[in-house]
């Protein structure tokens, strides 16, 4: 049986390690700190291509990634569900934009009339659209229970402090002492990719985003709003997820007043509403970013890297586990604008 060490418990870890393991392969999967706790379960849950390739002027390549993880949600969510007993509900009601424009396809547009009808709470702002089949999740709801399946699949979870990871082999020490363990190298440690020893000329680095919870008074968004200056998830139990910044500021956590007042005052210019809401939470997470703005997958000086997925990690969870788990076993190839290999002239 073919042997596999995946450096971060992150979703992208734990997904591609249960998926190796579903397709027969020995899997052992080591973190640091507990599984899923970092950007995983930091994220919003958007699972939102078409509105993040218009309003981020995407190329065909995320485009098509994005579109093709989105449909793999629906039966992928389902078998976690079972496999883990911890199902994971998924809203593809379609993502309202409202920023003043009428987007892409001029048949999504909306005039202030069908806006109102659609979303009542949210301010017309000269032009809005909706995409169909767009929507969210809950990443609380959605990293504990792949977790839960990748153990399920067979995967083993050992926790402690990567020192080395070389071509064949990772070393990890623990309280009960220094292990070498034995197999193929994926590393899947997200924003602290760079830091793993052995992999500091990989290009990922933090991008800090700050996220705010709000309980409305009254009406609150049936889906996801994206307003010129922010977004708004909502939640099954009537919160409001608001984000979110883009900061460089390497691995300085938390949050700051000035950001958590603007993501608030955003939040109450497109949906007017929430102005009075009560905040409940805020909290920072570190997107691990590239470059390019492109996910890292592919073989790269003797190891596998998936990384960098940016502000999308939730939304290609499925198909980056599918495609990885497809090249590293079946030889199939991944799309040539994501080699890890693309940035070796950086050094």
């Amino acid at each position: 049986m073919t042997a596999f060490v995946i450096v971060g418990a992150g979703l992208h870890g734990s997904a591609l390690a249960r998926e190796l393991a579903l397709r027969g392969a020995r899997v052992t999967i080591v973190e640091r700190g507990v599984p899923g706790a970092e950007a995983s379960t930091a994220a919003a849950g958007m699972l939102v291509p078409a509105v993040e390739s218009w309003i981020h002027h995407a190329a065909n390549l995320p485009r098509d990634i994005g579109g093709r993880s989105l449909a793999l949600y629906p039966e992928w969510v389902d078998a976690i569900g079972r496999e883990s007993g911890l199902p994971v509900a998924l809203h593809l009601e379609g993502a309202v934009v409202a920023r003043g424009d009428t987007g892409p396809d001029p048949a999504a547009a909306l005039s202030a009339e069908q806006l109102s009808d659609l979303e009542p709470g949210v301010r017309y702002a000269g032009g809005a659209w909706l995409s169909t089949g767009e929507g969210w999740l809950d990443p609380r709801e959605l990293v504990p229970a792949v977790t839960v399946s990748a153990r399920a699949a067979g995967a083993t979870f050992r926790s402690g402090e990567v020192t080395a990871v070389r071509e064949g082999a990772v070393e990890l020490r623990s309280s009960d002492g220094v292990d070498v363990l034995e197999g193929t190298v994926i590393a899947c440690a997200g924003a602290w990719t760079a830091r793993v020893p052995g992999l500091a000329a990989l290009p990922v680095k933090p991008i800090r985003g700050q996220v705010l919870a709000l309980r409305p008074t009254g009406a609150a968004p049936k889906r996801v709003v994206f307003g010129a200056r922010c977004y708004l998830v909502p939640r099954e139990d009537g919160r409001v997820i608001v984000g979110s910044t883009m900061e460089d500021v390497g691995f300085t956590r938390g949050v700051t007043v000035d950001a958590i007042e603007g993501l608030h005052d955003a939040a109450a210019s497109v949906f007017p509403a929430l102005a009075d809401a009560a905040r409940l939470e805020a909290w920072s997470g570190f997107r691990p970013g590239s470059p390019d703005g492109l996910p890292l997958m592919g073989r790269w000086r003797g190891v596998w890297v998936s990384s960098g997925h940016h502000r999308n990690g939730v939304l290609l969870a499925p198909w980056s586990a599918q495609a990885m788990a497809s090249a590293i076993l079946d030889d199939h190839a991944l799309p040539a604008g994501l080699s890890p290999a693309r940035f070796d002239a950086l050094g």
